[in-house]
């Protein structure tokens, strides 16, 4: 298998169940640094050029950050990564994820791009205020999930929790004040004493 990512980008979060589920993989760096021809090839697999990118094989190629955690989990059993599909914890776990893809995330991307959406400091100041309040509102339903729990749902490490840990370290990156949030400080806390995301976070900062 081969992951096409970029660091620290939401494509970590499959990298680290690549790493849970001790699978053997290539990395593939895309990020704004790669050379034209690394990107060519990227794109010919991908026209969006957006992380991640599983190459399964040359002829199977999955994108999309949902659909990759759910292949992989599906395809190690034996992590219990995600539950049986039919049953209602795994859709309490793809509700969860979805959350995260749809709502979270999003809301964190305008603040990434701001220069891009308008060169208007004003419209700039206006995209800014909307998506931290909505940040604060998705982080307050995550303290209030994970309040005396260590685990986004179903009491254990899922595919959703490698993702959710992904996602809350943007925080650092738009300097987002943590400090009331004393449930997700001690998750993200204990989460990154894992062997899998110490491994992921010690090799991704090579390529930064």
């Amino acid at each position: 298998m081969k992951l096409y990512f970029s660091p620290g980008a939401c494509c970590m979060s499959c990298h680290i169940i690549l790493e849970e589920t001790k699978t053997t993989f290539e990395l593939v760096y895309v990020g704004k640094n790669a050379d034209e021809k690394t990107r060519t090839q990227f794109l010919a697999i991908n026209p969006l050029g957006a992380v991640p990118a599983l190459a399964i094989s040359e002829q199977k190629i999955l994108t999309q950050n949902i659909a990759i955690l759910e292949y992989l989990a599906d395809n190690n059993l034996e992590h219990h990564l995600l539950d049986k599909a039919g049953t209602f914890e795994r859709a309490e776990q793809m509700r969860w994820l979805s959350f995260i893809a749809s709502d979270l995330h999003k809301a964190f991307s305008p603040l990434f791009k701001l220069t891009q959406i308008s060169a208007n400091h004003d419209c700039q100041e206006s995209i800014r205020k909307w998506s931290l309040t909505n940040i604060e509102k998705y982080l307050s339903l995550v303290e209030k999930q994970l309040t005396n729990q260590s685990y986004l749902v179903s009491g254990r490490f899922t595919v959703a929790d490698a993702y959710l840990f992904t996602v809350l370290r943007w925080t650092k990156a738009i300097n987002f004040s943590m400090e009331k949030y004393t449930a997700i400080q001690q998750y993200l806390i204990n989460l990154a004493k894992r062997p899998s995301i110490i491994a992921v976070l010690q090799r991704e900062e090579k390529f930064k």
